[in-house]
């Protein structure tokens, strides 16, 4: 299954902090967003519907916390995603400068 598209997301960390957004995959640049967040970022297909990913999360409206219980911060996150089924993926992975908190997202293709 080709990631190129459109995908809704819902994600959560083990803060117990969850969330949603859309993202686009498209000649392996991420870019997204929720309501508070910008997501930019790279990935590479790993075979079998399967990808690795680095995302930049930048706040755009102050005062919101992320799903990580921060505040204004910009982040990094490292990602591995695997296709659950068609159309449906799901990824793993963590903040770059929290590596003891995961992250966890279900991503579903919407065009």
């Amino acid at each position: 299954m080709p990631l190129g598209g459109f995908w809704t997301a819902e994600f959560g960390s083990s803060v117990g902090i969850f969330g949603g957004g859309v993202v686009f995959f498209q000649d392996g640049k991420i870019t997204g967003g929720d309501s508070s967040y910008l997501y930019t970022g790279e990935y590479t297909e790993t075979g079998g519907g399967g990808f690795r990913a680095t995302i930049e999360v930048s706040p755009f409206i102050q005062g919101v916390p992320s799903v990580f219980n921060t505040v204004g911060q910009k982040f990094t996150l490292e990602l591995v995603g695997t296709q659950e089924s068609e159309g449906r993926l799901v990824a793993q992975g963590q903040r770059r400068d929290m590596p003891g908190v995961t992250f966890g997202a279900k991503l579903t293709k919407r065009a």
